[in-house]
C-alpha cells in the first residue's frame, strides 16, 4: 500500500519535472492523455450515485427535512438529494453507513 507520509520540501523541489518533456517518443502537452475520459467517467458515476443516494433517502426517511435533520445539512441540500440532482459529501455517506449499516449496504453498494 502507498504510504501517505509527506515528502520533505527539498525532495519535492528536486523531483518535480517540467511540462513539455518527451515521454515514450511523444511530447507531453501538460494534460494527462486520459484526463477528459476519466473526468467523463467520474461525472457519469456521480450522476449514477446521486440516483442511488436519492433512492436511499426516499426509502429511509419521511421527507427531505427528516433527512436534513438526521445528517445535519440544509433543507435545500436534502431536497436536492431527494430529487436526485446532487450526491452527498463523503462524511454524509460515512454517517449513513455508521447509523444505517444494513440499509446503506443494501442501497448504496454496487451490485456485483
Amino acid at each position: 500500500m502507498y504510504s501517505a507520509s509527506p515528502l520533505p520540501l527539498h525532495e519535492i523541489a528536486s523531483s518535480s519535472k517540467a511540462f513539455g518533456r518527451v515521454q515514450d517518443g511523444a511530447t507531453m502537452s501538460g494534460k494527462s492523455p486520459g484526463k477528459s475520459s476519466a473526468k467523463r467517467e467520474a461525472m457519469t458515476y456521480r450522476a449514477f450515485f446521486a440516483a442511488r443516494w436519492s433512492r436511499f433517502v426516499r426509502e429511509n426517511f419521511d421527507s427531505p427535512e427528516h433527512a436534513a435533520m438526521t445528517f445535519g445539512v440544509d433543507g435545500s441540500t436534502a431536497r436536492k438529494w431527494w430529487d436526485g440532482s446532487h450526491s452527498p459529501s463523503g462524511f454524509v455517506v460515512g454517517l449513513a453507513y455508521q447509523n444505517f449499516p444494513a440499509e446503506a449496504a443494501t442501497t448504496l453498494q454496487a451490485q456485483e
